[in-house]
């Protein structure tokens, strides 16, 4: 008899094409660094800067630093070399004039500890861009992820106030811009923030205490918005780089009116304004050398499966997984509403569901704050999270899993599956082992961290290598990543435990966000556990131990109990058959599926 499994890949087989299909972990960090803000452990990104907040040392609008440090990275593309771009060498290219100001220093160090295997220093650079427009008020900018970093200077190119128009045009023209771009790039950057003091004595007048800057706005408010245009076309706006007394230094006033006003009179508009912005400041940051190709735009997932892995806890073999949905901000979460997991053996008579399925409640429920980022508030939403810890029998482990959604008031339950494939566990021969590894801090300020990190072998495996691949990105001072490979030995002081044996290596690293990919070879065949976080093993986390399990007859379907279409953005697909049925409707499937392909 066909598998469960087996069914529901080929339902799939031409859906699949394109879209998104987990496990896609690129895409899933992408995603989640964007629309909840923050890295793995929690520490928020956005939260520096949303809500539009000024510096508390300095008051000036983060907010406009962030934008700033993104477009003096990408000043350095060369549209026709193909060079250059947003990749990060922004870092060693703070000792040229063009790159003056603390908030250079002070966004870098903003953004120090958010890049990881998955999300390269570029991206998070290009990512307080989106950020920081959204949050105060602006478009949301169509985000890609997959910009490489670089590790030394690129070429000088930001335009300076000195210089006459002809320079600046064809510094712009450089990076692939035209006359409007440029002029609707310089305002789109300049309706937030102003010039300070401190960095420009020539343009704002010092205060008489030296400790103190000065700050000029760019125009009346620090919000995204045309008032920057809006003021300087009747004639109110007291932008410093339109209005100082010398005139060699009114580098606004010449890119805006270079064209006789005839942009700026076209972003009057506010609408124009945000579509024009949201499509320059898109372009700028999609600047990138001619080797790099990006992502398509990280949409958001409205049912996204995250953290899952097998491990063992207590000496007991447990899955874990979150399942995070999103709910309108100023809804509750009904109290009648269910969700349960539901998972298949890999082994036995029961493999793949042949009988039936395993289902489980979660273990804990949380909803995330609706500020998380300024990008997923904009959209309306919150996320909710159910956590699931699954007590996993050895002999039995796991194929398969998804997810039902019963809101409790008469509507048909939800079932999210993966596209109809289900959400497919790998393998269950390696394992990462958190609960037993560690974490030593020591060195100056307690900077270097010596790792001991335990990974599981199946005990009636004979593995020929287990190694990790350690790396991170997340250097101070953007020094160049931790990218080692290291072989694990047997650890013979952990008693063998749920059907395992117990390897282990050390590694020392000075960054933030070290991650680990475990490998093992067993009879000439290579299993991996990728992107396993390291940030909890040095945490006192609360143990959460497994929920109960029931069995569960898959359910046949029904108009009442299948859904509408599903999509590829995570939305829920009809519920998963029980193979027997689908056995007997084989031929028409196959009519159905030649007709659809």
């Amino acid at each position: 008899m066909p598998s469960l499994r087996t069914n529901l890949l080929f339902l799939c087989m031409c859906s699949l094409a394109s879209g998104y299909h987990w496990p896609s972990p690129h895409y899933d960090v992408l995603e989640a660094l964007l629309y909840e803000g923050r890295r793995v452990d929690g520490s928020n990104m956005a939260s520096l800067q949303h809500p539009c907040k000024l510096r508390g040392s300095t008051q000036a609008s983060i907010g406009a630093e962030w934008l700033r440090l993104a477009y003096h990275d990408s000043a350095t593309h060369d549209s026709l070399a193909g060079t250059g771009g947003l990749d990060a060498s922004i870092a060693f290219e703070l000792d040229r004039e063009e790159n003056i100001g603390d908030g250079m220093h002070q966004t870098l160090s903003d953004f120090e500890t958010f890049s990881n295997k998955y999300v390269s220093r570029a991206d998070v650079i290009a990512l307080g861009t989106t950020f920081a427009v959204a949050s105060c008020g602006g478009p949301i900018i169509p985000f890609r992820g997959g910009r490489i970093d670089t590790y030394s200077a690129g070429p000088p190119g930001v335009p300076e106030p000195h210089q006459d128009l002809p320079t600046h045009t064809a510094l712009f023209k450089r990076q692939g811009f035209d006359e409007t771009d440029m002029i609707t790039l310089v305002a789109c950057g300049h309706t937030l923030g102003g010039v300070r003091s401190h960095d420009f004595p020539t343009i704002v007048p010092p205060n008489s205490d030296p400790t103190i800057s000065n700050v000029n706005l760019f125009d009346s408010t620090h919000a995204f918005d045309n008032n920057v245009i809006t003021q300087y076309l009747d004639g109110t706006t007291e932008n410093p780089l339109v209005t100082v007394g010398n005139t060699t230094l009114r580098s606004d006033l010449r890119i805006f009116s270079s064209d006789g006003n005839a942009t700026f009179s076209r972003l009057t508009l506010s609408e124009m304004f945000m579509q024009s912005c949201s499509n320059v400041l898109e372009r700028m940051l999609n600047t990138v050398p001619s080797y790099v190709t990006l992502t398509e735009p990280i949409d958001l997932l409205h049912a996204k499966v995250a953290s899952s892995h097998l491990t063992i806890e207590k000496g007991e073999f447990v899955f874990k997984v979150t399942f995070r949905l999103t709910q309108p901000i100023g809804t509750t979460i009904k109290s009648t509403r269910t969700v349960k997991i539901l998972w298949c053996d890999r082994y036995g008579s029961n493999g793949d569901c042949q009988q039936h399925a395993n289902s489980a409640l979660p273990a804990t429920l949380s909803q995330d704050d609706p500020e998380i980022s300024p990008v997923t508030y904009h959209l309306g939403l919150f996320f909710v999270r159910y956590d699931f810890v699954l007590p996993i029998e050895p002999l039995l482990s796991i194929s398969l899993f998804w997810f039902e959604v019963d809101e409790g008031d008469g509507t048909p339950p939800r079932y999210y599956d993966n596209n109809s494939t289900g959400y497919i566990v790998a393998q269950d021969q390696l394992l990462y082992i958190p609960s037993l590894s560690s974490v030593n801090l020591h060195g100056r300020n307690d900077t270097l961290k010596t790792y001991d990190i335990v990974a599981a072998v199946r005990s009636n495996a004979e593995p020929s290598r287990v190694y990790l691949d350690a790396f991170d990105n997340a250097m101070e001072n953007y020094l160049p990543p931790l990218n080692i490979s290291i072989d694990m030995k047997r650890n013979h002081s952990i008693p063998d435990a749920g059907g395992f044996r117990f390897y282990s290596a050390s590694l020392n690293d000075t960054g933030t966000q070290l991650t680990v990919d475990l490998h093992t070879v067993i009879n000439g065949h290579l299993f991996t556990e990728d992107f396993m976080q390291t940030f909890f093993i040095d945490e006192n986390i609360p143990y959460t131990p497994p929920t109960a399990v029931q069995s569960t007859i898959i359910p046949a379907p029904s108009p009442s109990a299948t859904s509408s279409s599903g999509t590829d953005l995570g939305e829920y697909r009809d519920i998963p058959i029980h193979s027997s049925i689908l056995l007997r409707l084989l031929p028409l499937l196959i009519a159905a599926l030649i007709i659809y392909c």
